[in-house]
């Protein structure tokens, strides 16, 4: 199966040099990249887009026309793509993202330029306010690992999903909102109240934001999200229950983004609560087997990881796992498990060898010669490692500086 990808610039020549680019490096069996648009065509869909809008605020049935962005599967935005409405405001690709998501087809949003800064953030807290599914520098567009498959080489920050696995990950998102768009989240999610205690207070304002207690948090529906939150107000003037009544379809695709993203960066990044299998196994190598010696063992361990998956319970495994960009495990659960422990006490740690998971590369490598940092998530798994691949920037540079 092919993903469409259209990439919208307002600079004909910026769009033309980025088409060469992607058609080079996106595989032609996972992506059909189309021919830019000229600036009409991108208007006139932005217009069509806005007419949606309009005539769902105003309550009018309206046939929608065709439209550029529900013909594609991945939307690639410059943020400085300016439109200025009949009321004369200004919108920018961020604005835009919003509205795309809403009132088109496009599965995977992407919008670069937006936050002026390194190639790399340390802080690996990512943009949780916007948007777009991913927001990155233009120059990392092209980057292979950002469009195949592993194995991978050089720069390929591990928090990237592929994005042709992206758009499947979204659809999957939309379909666990639609099935379960009266049931509580964290119930459907599989969320215990330890769990989510131990998330941050940003993790928690995000996905009950006026909640006092957890059973003020087992009560909050996918529906009643959408409806109070103030995430849950996709465009200005336009309510969620008017969204609802118009088009369920729409707001199920909004939540499952926003739902999606909080997800994968505030409940998986502090890799506390839920755990990805890189980081497992630096923590409990013997879910390896025995071959521990290459470090090439312990990298394809993460790019298949079914071998490590099948030594966990099943039952510690987050389902549904297709919601996620890759395999997770309930951490303090998996802990409480008796066999679990009794392996982890017999186990002889002095045949593991020194080795690191690079946030930058997506791969292990010996301890010797990377560089370690702190993120940004305030808890005890923050101490990370980078390769610093020497044609990108990291920053904030304190982060470096904050361990020995």
């Amino acid at each position: 199966m092919t993903y469409s990808v259209l990439i919208c610039d307002d600079d004909p020549k910026e769009s033309s040099d980025w088409l060469e680019k992607l058609c080079n490096v996106a595989p032609t069996e996972h992506y059909t990249v189309r021919e830019t648009p000229t600036r009409i065509e991108v208007r006139d869909a932005i217009r069509e887009v806005f007419a949606r809008q309009c005539a769902m605020l105003k309550r009018c049935p309206r046939m929608p026309k065709d439209c550029l962005f529900d013909r594609a599967d991945i939307l690639i935005l410059d943020y400085d793509l300016l439109y200025i409405d009949e009321a004369n405001a200004r919108h920018t690709g961020e604005s835009l993202a919003r509205l795309v998501r809403t009132f088109s087809k496009v599965e995977v949003v992407v919008v670069y330029n937006q936050f002026p800064g390194p190639h790399f953030d340390l802080s690996l807290r990512g943009h949780l306010s916007s948007h777009a599914d991913l927001n990155l520098r233009a120059d990392l567009l092209d980057t292979p690992g950002l469009w195949t498959d592993p194995p991978w080489n050089g720069f390929r920050p591990w928090h990237w999903q592929t994005l042709h696995l992206a758009v499947e990950t979204q659809r999957a998102r939309q379909r666990l909102v639609r099935d379960h768009f009266e049931d509580p989240i964290v119930e459907v999610l599989g969320m215990c109240d330890e769990d989510f205690l131990r998330l941050s207070d940003t993790a928690v304002g995000f996905i009950a934001p006026n909640a006092r207690d957890w059973g003020d948090v087992c009560k909050w529906t996918f529906r009643k999200w959408t409806l109070d939150s103030f995430a849950g107000r996709p465009t200005n003037g336009l309510s969620a229950s008017v969204l609802l009544e118009a088009d369920e379809e729409a707001a199920y695709r909004f939540t499952a983004s926003r739902v999606g993203k909080w997800l994968e960066r505030q409940v998986l990044g502090p890799q506390d609560v839920l755990v990805d299998l890189p980081h497992l196994i630096l923590r409990f190598p013997f879910l390896l087997g025995d071959d521990l010696e290459k470090s090439e063992v312990w990298t394809a361990a993460v790019w298949g990881g079914e071998e490590v998956k099948s030594r966990v319970p099943q039952h510690y495994l987050f389902q549904p796992a297709n919601v996620l960009s890759r395999p997770v495990v309930w951490a303090s659960r998996l802990l409480e498990q008796a066999g679990f422990r009794e392996s982890r006490a017999s186990f002889d740690y002095s045949n593991v060898p020194p080795l690191v998971f690079l946030e930058d590369t997506s791969a292990f490598e010996p301890f010797e010669g990377v560089r370690q940092f702190r993120a940004g998530h305030h808890n005890a798994y923050d101490r990370r490692f980078i390769k610093c691949v020497a044609d990108k920037d990291y920053a904030p540079q304190r982060r470096l500086a904050f361990v020995g």
